[in-house]
């Protein structure tokens, strides 16, 4: 399978969409035809890297061959099982806000994804359920039976099915800034009509033409659009994940994440028909997917609790950190 499969116009995502999101990308990021080289261009404006500060918490790294593919994770904490499931374009490092405020309580495992960072890039195999069940054999990697799953962004639909296919070791899911696919109940708007970079993300071939040798540019610009505070992500953050946008392979294998978009709302419509027993905790930015997280957990699950949060945008853990620690401390607690 080449990296292209979902490269054609797809259900409901014009060609128009595409090429509107792709101009608007291309206008931010100063593109023009005609311009120098792009490897020139990022290194002219390139930002000296910062000393990253030591992690607050001692993080285990660790590889797992899971489900034909390698993966990287860490653990961390001891306590209940906290599995986190991370979106685009970040890795395990988005939840450190997370691990380092609950790590005396709980026990965190956060892989790579596949397609990400240092796991494997393969080509194939990001619809929701393969995911899912590269978790399922990650934690009985680490022995783990119960177990809490949090996730943010693209991280969410396949820890819906996740939920779903282990809802007898599932203890709960927490879904934080999560675009869901393949929903039908009054007023549910697919993500894909107002979220410019789905489009233009699910066409790969035009979001790598755009981005490669201009990724800190790009993400720059990502961060700061899909943010309350343009400040939000720390710079040493920031510089992270543009080596990690840098490195073969990874751009083009983590935006399969988006190339499967069709498969994912197919999935998560066939999942749902039946209503999801798992607890579920669902927040949304409010200037960001708003009240779509909340209103998709109450139409997904038996139990779902949540909101908007006021003034934050899409990246909660670094935008309102402790707002969402409190609100999962008291989640996870009343869990029994």
């Amino acid at each position: 399978m080449n990296d292209g499969h979902n490269n054609s116009s797809q259900e409901g995502t014009t060609r128009r969409d595409v090429l509107l999101g792709a101009g608007t990308v291309a206008a931010a990021m100063g593109f023009q035809a005609g311009s120098s080289n792009a490897a020139e261009t990022a290194q002219a404006t390139a930002t000296p890297q910062p000393i990253p500060p030591a992690d607050k918490v001692d993080l285990v790294h660790k590889r797992a061959p899971v489900n034909g593919v390698r993966l990287h994770y860490v653990t961390v904490g001891t306590g209940p099982v906290v599995l986190c499931m991370h979106g685009w374009p970040q890795n395990h490092r988005e939840f450190l806000p997370i691990m380092e405020a609950f790590a005396d309580r709980y026990t965190f495992i956060a892989p790579d994804l596949r397609g990400y960072a240092d796991s494997d890039k393969p080509f194939d195999g990001y619809e929701p359920e393969t995911i899912a069940r590269d978790m399922m054999e990650l934690v009985d990697v680490e022995n783990v039976q119960k177990f809490h799953i949090l996730s943010h962004d693209l991280g969410g639909p396949p820890s819906v099915a996740l939920a779903y296919l282990a809802s007898d070791r599932a203890l709960s899911l927490s879904t934080i800034e999560t675009p869901f696919f393949g929903l039908s109940f009054p007023g549910y708007v697919d993500p894909r009509v107002p979220y410019w970079h789905l489009g233009m993300h699910m066409n790969m071939d035009v979001t790598r033409f755009l981005v490669e040798g201009r990724e800190e540019q790009y993400l720059r610009h990502f961060f700061r659009d899909f943010a309350y505070n343009p400040a939000a992500i720390p710079e040493v953050e920031v510089q992270r994940y543009v080596m990690q946008m840098r490195q073969p392979g990874n751009l083009r294998a983590s935006l399969n994440h988006y190339g499967y978009i069709p498969q994912m709302a197919a999935q998560t419509a066939e999942l749902t028909k039946k209503k999801l027993t798992v607890p579920m905790l669902a927040w949304g930015g409010s200037s960001s997917f708003g009240s779509h997280c909340i209103d998709s957990a109450k139409a997904i699950a038996t139990s779902a609790q949540g909101g908007v949060i006021d003034e934050c945008g899409h990246w909660v853990f670094e935008e309102k950190p402790q707002f969402i620690r409190d609100e999962l401390e008291k989640f996870w607690g009343s869990i029994k």
